[in-house]
C-alpha cells in the first residue's frame, strides 16, 4: 500500500466531485480523499503514480505529485489520535472558566448597630 498526495489547486465542490469520480475508476485505489482548504488529493492503495498524474493532467493541468510514501495504517491512527488530543486541549484552554474560590474575611467587627 502506498500513500500519494497530489496538489491540484482546486478549491470548489464541483471540481472536487469530478476529480474524485475520475480517480475512483482506476483499479487499486482504496481510499481517495480531497482536501479543499489545501487543494490536495490524497490517494491510498497500490497505484502507479505516473499513471494517475497523467490522467489528472488531461483535465487539470496544474496537477503535481507532492508526496509518494509507503502507507502505514498504525502510524496514521497514532497521528490522528495525537491531533485529536491536541484539539481537545486547545478547545479546553479556550473555554476554561475561573474555578478559584476565595473567602473574604471581615477583620473589623462592628458590634451592635443600636448603640
Amino acid at each position: 500500500m502506498q500513500k500519494m498526495i497530489v496538489w491540484m489547486g482546486v478549491y470548489d465542490q464541483k471540481s472536487k466531485g469530478k476529480i474524485l469520480k475520475s480517480v475512483a475508476d482506476l483499479p487499486g485505489i482504496h481510499y481517495p480523499c480531497m482536501d479543499l482548504k489545501e487543494g490536495t488529493l490524497t490517494l491510498v492503495g497500490d497505484v502507479n503514480p505516473v499513471e494517475i498524474v497523467n490522467k489528472l493532467r488531461k483535465k487539470w493541468r496544474r496537477a503535481k505529485l507532492t508526496l509518494f510514501v509507503p502507507y502505514d495504517a498504525l502510524k496514521e491512527a497514532k497521528l490522528a489520535e495525537a491531533k485529536q488530543r491536541r484539539e481537545e486541549i486547545e478547545r479546553e484552554a479556550l473555554y476554561r472558566y475561573n474555578r478559584e474560590i476565595r473567602e473574604i474575611v471581615n477583620d473589623q467587627e462592628r458590634g451592635c448597630v443600636i448603640c
